[in-house]
């Protein structure tokens, strides 16, 4: 006969307090991002802290669009550098051509870029496109502050899984046939950004790109 031993489970309740100037923070319930509309700051929470922590945050500047809301994106610097590529053939296309740029040979060809990934639950087709379109554009977009910004629900290593997947992606949805890659993803420094989505009916899209989510 067997005894079962049922583990205690502790939580603690955090306020949603600013850090810095001491306004509640509006969240939805699974947020782990945070923006402080009184003194513009943002957050992350910190599990191993059980504390909000400082994260910069910036918003996409689109005057001529009327947005209804705001939706996060992780912006993660990175280096990508190649181990070894095998395909039948053709160049690198979508995030490896944004990031290695038109290369063709497998001999680690490096480079260093900026992912914009979606800090939000979305179809994982949208937040493929989404990825691959921001991570794009985002040297053409401009920066703005002080919007208002919910529904991050995915932390830093959330998104430094999904750079993985989306670059993977990127490359395998190509005319050539992939055999073998082995690649390396150096992840630095990472903030937010808030992007502009309008309403489509019962669905939200982004106001750049039209990609509904």
């Amino acid at each position: 006969m067997t005894e079962k031993v049922a583990e205690r489970m502790e939580f603690e309740l955090v306020a949603l307090d600013c850090p810095s100037c001491g306004a509640p923070i509006a969240a939805e319930g699974e947020d782990v991002v945070y923006y402080c509309t009184a003194c513009r700051n943002g957050y992350r929470f910190d599990l191993e802290e059980s504390r909000l922590v400082p994260v910069k945050v910036a918003f996409v500047s689109l005057p001529q669009v009327s947005a209804d809301l705001y939706k996060p994106f992780w912006l993660v610097s990175a280096r990508v550098s190649i181990e070894e590529r095998m395909a039948a053939g053709g160049a690198f296309s979508g995030l490896m051509s944004f990031f290695l740029g038109d290369r063709s040979d497998s001999r680690a060809p490096a480079g260093e870029g900026i992912f914009v990934l979606p800090a939000f639950p979305a179809p994982l087709a949208a937040v493929t496109e989404l990825t691959r379109r921001y991570t794009e554009a985002l040297p053409e977009l401009g920066e703005r502050l002080g919007e208002r910004l919910l529904g991050g629900c995915y932390d830093e290593a959330d998104a430094h899984k999904l750079a993985h997947f989306v670059l993977i992606a990127s490359e395998v949805d190509k005319p050539d046939t992939l055999q073998n890659l082995r690649y390396d993803i150096e992840f630095g420094d990472s903030r937010l950004l808030g992007v502009p989505f309008v309403r489509k009916g019962e669905t939200l899209a982004d106001a750049i790109f039209d990609i509904r989510i």
